[in-house]
Protein backbone atom coordinates (compact mmCIF):
# COMPACT_ATOMS: atom_id res chain seq x y z
CA UNK A 1 0.00 0.00 0.00
CA UNK A 2 1.06 3.35 -0.95
CA UNK A 3 1.82 5.96 2.04
CA UNK A 4 0.98 9.48 0.65
CA UNK A 5 3.77 11.24 2.93
CA UNK A 6 2.68 15.12 2.09
CA UNK A 7 -0.54 15.88 0.26
CA UNK A 8 -0.77 19.85 -1.03
CA UNK A 9 -4.06 21.13 -2.02
CA UNK A 10 -4.59 24.75 -3.69
CA UNK A 11 -1.73 26.31 -1.70
CA UNK A 12 -2.19 29.76 -2.06
CA UNK A 13 1.23 32.43 -1.19
CA UNK A 14 0.49 35.84 -1.52
CA UNK A 15 3.39 38.78 -0.31
CA UNK A 16 2.56 42.23 -0.08
CA UNK A 17 4.06 44.72 -2.24
CA UNK A 18 3.49 48.62 -3.03
CA UNK A 19 2.70 47.08 -6.01
CA UNK A 20 -0.40 44.88 -4.88
CA UNK A 21 -0.33 41.23 -3.65
CA UNK A 22 2.31 39.42 -5.18
CA UNK A 23 0.82 35.80 -5.80
CA UNK A 24 4.00 33.98 -5.40
CA UNK A 25 2.25 30.50 -5.31
CA UNK A 26 -1.17 30.04 -7.11
CA UNK A 27 -3.32 27.22 -6.29
CA UNK A 28 -0.73 24.43 -6.25
CA UNK A 29 -1.69 20.95 -5.41
CA UNK A 30 0.48 17.73 -5.71
CA UNK A 31 1.09 14.55 -3.72
CA UNK A 32 4.90 13.01 -2.53
CA UNK A 33 4.34 9.37 -1.65
CA UNK A 34 6.71 7.95 0.93
CA UNK A 35 9.94 6.90 -0.46
CA UNK A 36 9.72 8.96 -3.01
CA UNK A 37 11.74 11.97 -5.12
CA UNK A 38 9.93 14.83 -6.67
CA UNK A 39 11.77 17.55 -8.52
CA UNK A 40 10.28 20.82 -8.97
CA UNK A 41 11.72 23.03 -11.82
CA UNK A 42 11.49 26.47 -13.31
CA UNK A 43 12.93 29.79 -14.10
CA UNK A 44 13.88 32.05 -11.00
CA UNK A 45 11.09 33.51 -9.27
CA UNK A 46 8.35 30.69 -10.83
CA UNK A 47 7.35 29.94 -7.21
CA UNK A 48 9.28 26.94 -6.09
CA UNK A 49 11.20 27.98 -3.23
CA UNK A 50 8.42 29.62 -1.73
CA UNK A 51 6.19 26.77 -2.29
CA UNK A 52 8.52 24.86 -0.28
CA UNK A 53 8.93 27.72 2.59
CA UNK A 54 5.02 27.66 2.77
CA UNK A 55 5.02 23.86 3.16
CA UNK A 56 7.65 24.32 5.71
CA UNK A 57 5.23 27.00 7.45
CA UNK A 58 9.04 29.22 7.10
CA UNK A 59 6.94 31.97 4.83
CA UNK A 60 8.18 35.56 6.26
CA UNK A 61 5.54 37.25 7.81
CA UNK A 62 5.50 40.37 6.63
CA UNK A 63 5.57 40.42 4.22
CA UNK A 64 3.73 37.21 2.93
CA UNK A 65 1.22 34.61 4.16
CA UNK A 66 -0.76 31.58 3.43
CA UNK A 67 -4.07 32.61 1.89
CA UNK A 68 -5.54 29.36 1.17
CA UNK A 69 -5.28 25.55 0.90
CA UNK A 70 -4.55 22.82 2.62
CA UNK A 71 -1.02 21.30 3.29
CA UNK A 72 -1.43 17.76 5.11
CA UNK A 73 1.83 15.56 6.40
CA UNK A 74 1.55 12.29 7.58
CA UNK A 75 -2.32 12.48 7.32
CA UNK A 76 -2.30 16.00 9.52
CA UNK A 77 -3.08 19.08 8.44
CA UNK A 78 -0.17 21.11 9.22
CA UNK A 79 -1.46 24.33 8.16
CA UNK A 80 -3.97 24.39 10.70
CA UNK A 81 -1.71 23.75 13.36
CA UNK A 82 -0.59 27.10 15.98
CA UNK A 83 3.59 27.79 15.50
CA UNK A 84 4.29 26.18 18.50
CA UNK A 85 3.17 22.61 17.05
CA UNK A 86 4.30 23.31 13.05
CA UNK A 87 7.50 24.04 14.86
CA UNK A 88 7.27 20.10 16.16
CA UNK A 89 6.80 18.92 13.33
CA UNK A 90 9.18 20.76 11.50
CA UNK A 91 11.89 19.11 13.97
CA UNK A 92 10.69 15.62 13.75
CA UNK A 93 8.89 14.74 10.38
CA UNK A 94 9.85 17.94 8.29
CA UNK A 95 13.92 18.98 7.21
CA UNK A 96 14.90 21.40 4.83
CA UNK A 97 18.65 21.97 2.97
CA UNK A 98 18.67 25.28 2.47
CA UNK A 99 20.88 26.96 -0.98
CA UNK A 100 23.41 28.89 1.31
CA UNK A 101 25.15 26.76 3.97
CA UNK A 102 27.09 30.08 5.34
CA UNK A 103 23.94 32.08 6.11
CA UNK A 104 21.48 28.78 7.31
CA UNK A 105 24.50 27.51 9.84
CA UNK A 106 25.24 29.58 13.49
CA UNK A 107 28.71 30.83 12.62
CA UNK A 108 29.09 31.63 16.34
CA UNK A 109 28.20 28.05 17.06
CA UNK A 110 30.52 24.90 16.09
CA UNK A 111 29.06 22.63 13.87
CA UNK A 112 28.94 19.50 16.13
CA UNK A 113 26.69 20.76 18.58
CA UNK A 114 24.65 22.52 16.51
CA UNK A 115 23.29 19.25 15.07
CA UNK A 116 23.23 17.41 18.95
CA UNK A 117 20.77 20.58 19.72
CA UNK A 118 18.59 19.56 17.37
CA UNK A 119 18.41 16.24 18.98
CA UNK A 120 18.44 17.23 22.46
CA UNK A 121 15.28 20.15 22.01
CA UNK A 122 13.24 17.46 20.23
CA UNK A 123 14.50 14.00 20.47
CA UNK A 124 14.75 14.17 24.33
CA UNK A 125 18.69 13.15 23.81
CA UNK A 126 21.05 13.92 26.94
CA UNK A 127 24.14 15.65 25.89
CA UNK A 128 26.80 12.60 25.78
CA UNK A 129 23.92 10.31 23.55
CA UNK A 130 23.15 13.68 21.50
CA UNK A 131 27.00 14.15 20.75
CA UNK A 132 27.39 10.18 19.83
CA UNK A 133 24.70 9.99 17.19
CA UNK A 134 25.69 13.96 16.11
CA UNK A 135 29.40 11.99 15.26
CA UNK A 136 27.57 9.30 13.59
CA UNK A 137 25.28 11.50 11.16
CA UNK A 138 28.81 13.66 10.69
CA UNK A 139 30.62 10.98 9.36
CA UNK A 140 27.46 9.09 7.46
CA UNK A 141 27.33 12.23 5.30
CA UNK A 142 30.95 11.98 4.22
CA UNK A 143 32.71 14.68 6.84
CA UNK A 144 36.27 12.95 7.21
CA UNK A 145 37.13 12.42 10.61
CA UNK A 146 33.80 13.16 12.17
CA UNK A 147 35.04 13.25 15.53
CA UNK A 148 37.72 15.40 15.57
CA UNK A 149 35.84 18.07 13.35
CA UNK A 150 32.56 18.18 15.48
CA UNK A 151 34.11 20.77 17.17
CA UNK A 152 34.90 23.29 14.37
CA UNK A 153 33.20 26.15 13.54
CA UNK A 154 31.40 26.60 10.15
CA UNK A 155 34.13 28.47 8.75
CA UNK A 156 36.48 25.34 8.77
CA UNK A 157 34.54 23.70 6.64
CA UNK A 158 34.63 23.85 3.30
CA UNK A 159 31.26 24.64 0.75
CA UNK A 160 30.42 21.17 0.33
CA UNK A 161 30.80 20.04 3.73
CA UNK A 162 29.05 22.58 5.22
CA UNK A 163 25.95 21.34 2.51
CA UNK A 164 26.73 18.70 4.12
CA UNK A 165 26.53 19.60 7.85
CA UNK A 166 23.29 21.22 6.79
CA UNK A 167 22.16 17.59 5.45
CA UNK A 168 23.34 16.08 8.60
CA UNK A 169 20.69 18.76 10.88
CA UNK A 170 17.96 18.27 8.26
CA UNK A 171 18.06 14.21 8.77
CA UNK A 172 19.29 14.51 12.26
CA UNK A 173 15.53 13.54 13.70
CA UNK A 174 15.09 10.61 11.10
CA UNK A 175 12.22 13.27 9.37
CA UNK A 176 9.69 11.69 6.86
CA UNK A 177 10.22 14.72 4.21
CA UNK A 178 13.80 15.92 3.30
CA UNK A 179 13.15 19.10 1.32
CA UNK A 180 16.20 20.33 -0.34
CA UNK A 181 16.05 24.01 -2.06
CA UNK A 182 18.99 24.11 -4.55
CA UNK A 183 21.28 22.42 -2.71
CA UNK A 184 24.36 21.97 -5.00
CA UNK A 185 24.08 25.17 -6.64
CA UNK A 186 27.33 27.07 -5.25
CA UNK A 187 28.85 23.44 -5.56
CA UNK A 188 31.32 22.01 -8.51
CA UNK A 189 30.19 19.15 -10.22
CA UNK A 190 32.35 16.33 -8.50
CA UNK A 191 31.22 17.79 -4.73
CA UNK A 192 27.92 17.79 -6.78
CA UNK A 193 27.64 14.30 -7.38
CA UNK A 194 28.48 12.71 -4.07
CA UNK A 195 25.88 15.03 -2.40
CA UNK A 196 23.63 13.56 -4.77
CA UNK A 197 24.80 9.88 -4.20
CA UNK A 198 24.36 11.09 -0.54
CA UNK A 199 20.97 11.72 -0.94
CA UNK A 200 20.06 8.80 -2.88
CA UNK A 201 21.24 6.39 -0.13
CA UNK A 202 19.53 8.30 2.84
CA UNK A 203 16.73 7.59 0.74
CA UNK A 204 16.61 3.89 -0.28
CA UNK A 205 18.39 3.61 3.59
CA UNK A 206 15.83 5.23 5.56
CA UNK A 207 12.85 5.40 3.08
CA UNK A 208 12.89 9.44 3.55
CA UNK A 209 10.65 10.91 0.76
CA UNK A 210 12.64 13.70 -1.00
CA UNK A 211 11.40 17.35 -2.42
CA UNK A 212 14.62 18.76 -4.55
CA UNK A 213 14.27 21.99 -6.14
CA UNK A 214 16.58 23.12 -8.65
CA UNK A 215 17.02 24.51 -11.82
CA UNK A 216 19.06 21.92 -13.30
CA UNK A 217 17.36 19.37 -15.63
CA UNK A 218 20.60 16.98 -15.43
CA UNK A 219 20.03 16.61 -11.79
CA UNK A 220 16.26 16.52 -11.89
CA UNK A 221 16.78 13.25 -14.80
CA UNK A 222 19.60 11.67 -12.34
CA UNK A 223 17.50 11.71 -8.86
CA UNK A 224 13.95 12.19 -9.17
CA UNK A 225 10.97 9.73 -9.76
CA UNK A 226 8.52 12.61 -10.88
CA UNK A 227 8.97 16.33 -11.91
CA UNK A 228 6.46 19.53 -11.25
CA UNK A 229 7.67 22.46 -13.84
CA UNK A 230 6.33 25.72 -12.33
CA UNK A 231 6.09 28.89 -13.96
CA UNK A 232 4.12 32.36 -12.68
CA UNK A 233 3.85 30.61 -9.15
CA UNK A 234 1.84 27.61 -10.95
CA UNK A 235 2.58 23.90 -11.50
CA UNK A 236 2.03 23.97 -15.40
CA UNK A 237 2.82 20.63 -16.23
CA UNK A 238 3.73 17.05 -14.02
CA UNK A 239 4.83 13.40 -15.37
CA UNK A 240 7.07 11.13 -14.76
CA UNK A 241 10.59 11.60 -15.16
CA UNK A 242 11.23 9.78 -18.19
CA UNK A 243 7.85 10.76 -18.97
CA UNK A 244 8.87 14.77 -18.85
CA UNK A 245 12.03 14.23 -21.30
CA UNK A 246 10.87 12.53 -23.58
CA UNK A 247 7.57 13.93 -24.38
CA UNK A 248 6.33 17.06 -22.74
CA UNK A 249 3.19 18.57 -23.36
CA UNK A 250 3.56 22.22 -22.15
CA UNK A 251 5.85 24.51 -24.28
CA UNK A 252 7.38 25.80 -21.42
CA UNK A 253 8.60 22.27 -20.42
CA UNK A 254 9.88 21.86 -24.13
CA UNK A 255 11.79 25.76 -24.23
CA UNK A 256 13.26 24.02 -21.17
CA UNK A 257 14.93 21.05 -22.61
CA UNK A 258 15.66 22.73 -25.52
CA UNK A 259 18.13 24.69 -23.36
CA UNK A 260 19.71 22.11 -21.99
CA UNK A 261 23.33 21.70 -23.11
CA UNK A 262 23.52 18.11 -24.71
CA UNK A 263 26.97 15.87 -25.40
CA UNK A 264 24.78 14.78 -28.45
CA UNK A 265 24.67 18.71 -29.71
CA UNK A 266 27.02 19.44 -32.75
CA UNK A 267 29.53 22.01 -32.01
CA UNK A 268 27.74 24.66 -34.32
CA UNK A 269 24.28 24.12 -32.27
CA UNK A 270 23.65 26.96 -30.22
CA UNK A 271 22.04 26.53 -26.92
CA UNK A 272 18.11 28.02 -27.33
CA UNK A 273 16.63 30.56 -25.18
CA UNK A 274 12.88 31.78 -23.95
CA UNK A 275 12.05 34.74 -25.09
CA UNK A 276 11.03 37.95 -22.86
CA UNK A 277 10.23 37.70 -19.22
CA UNK A 278 8.70 36.18 -16.73
CA UNK A 279 4.95 38.40 -15.94
CA UNK A 280 5.07 40.36 -13.16
CA UNK A 281 3.01 38.27 -10.35
CA UNK A 282 1.60 41.47 -8.50
CA UNK A 283 -0.42 42.31 -11.87
CA UNK A 284 -1.30 38.55 -13.91
CA UNK A 285 -3.16 39.31 -16.91
CA UNK A 286 -6.29 37.52 -17.73
CA UNK A 287 -5.14 33.91 -19.74
CA UNK A 288 -2.16 31.55 -19.57
CA UNK A 289 0.75 33.98 -17.85
CA UNK A 290 3.23 31.88 -20.64
CA UNK A 291 1.34 32.96 -23.47
CA UNK A 292 3.46 36.20 -24.19
CA UNK A 293 6.72 34.08 -24.75
CA UNK A 294 4.73 30.72 -25.87
CA UNK A 295 5.69 29.58 -29.56
CA UNK A 296 1.87 27.90 -30.10
CA UNK A 297 -0.02 30.23 -28.61
CA UNK A 298 -4.03 29.72 -29.99
CA UNK A 299 -6.62 32.83 -29.27
CA UNK A 300 -8.14 30.87 -26.13
CA UNK A 301 -4.41 31.59 -24.14
CA UNK A 302 -4.65 35.15 -23.98
CA UNK A 303 -8.97 34.67 -22.61
CA UNK A 304 -8.59 32.06 -20.04
CA UNK A 305 -6.07 30.47 -18.07
CA UNK A 306 -6.25 26.43 -18.35
CA UNK A 307 -6.52 23.96 -15.48
CA UNK A 308 -4.11 20.97 -15.30
CA UNK A 309 -5.34 18.65 -17.80
CA UNK A 310 -4.85 14.63 -18.04
CA UNK A 311 -2.68 14.17 -21.04
CA UNK A 312 -2.04 10.55 -20.65
CA UNK A 313 -0.90 7.86 -17.20
CA UNK A 314 0.09 10.23 -14.75
CA UNK A 315 1.14 12.91 -16.81
CA UNK A 316 -0.55 16.40 -16.43
CA UNK A 317 -0.60 19.67 -18.41
CA UNK A 318 -2.26 23.42 -18.50
CA UNK A 319 -2.09 24.18 -21.77
CA UNK A 320 -4.94 25.43 -25.05
CA UNK A 321 -2.45 23.76 -27.58
CA UNK A 322 -0.18 20.99 -26.14
CA UNK A 323 3.13 18.96 -27.94
CA UNK A 324 1.33 15.86 -29.52
CA UNK A 325 4.14 13.05 -29.71
CA UNK A 326 7.59 12.56 -28.97
CA UNK A 327 8.60 16.32 -30.31
CA UNK A 328 10.96 16.99 -26.83
CA UNK A 329 9.63 20.12 -27.60
CA UNK A 330 10.57 20.93 -31.50
CA UNK A 331 7.32 23.17 -31.79
CA UNK A 332 5.07 20.59 -33.06
CA UNK A 333 1.19 20.96 -32.78
CA UNK A 334 -1.80 18.88 -31.66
Amino acid sequence: MVNTVLSVENLETHLASREGAIKAVNDVSFQVEQGETLGIVGESGSGKTMTALSVMGLVPNPPGRIVGGRVELDGEAITELSDKELRERRATKMGMVFQDPATSLNPTMKVGPQIAETMQVHLGYNEATARKRAIEILDRVGIPSAESRYYDYPFQFSGGMRQRAMIAIAVSCDPLLLIADEPTTALDVTVQAQLLDLVRDLKEERGTSVIWITHDLGVIAELCDRVAVMYAGFIVETAPVQEIFENPKHRYTSLLLRALPSMERREADRLESIVGLPPHLANLKPGCPFAPRCDGPVDRCTEENPALAEMGPSHYAACWNPLNGNTAGMGEES
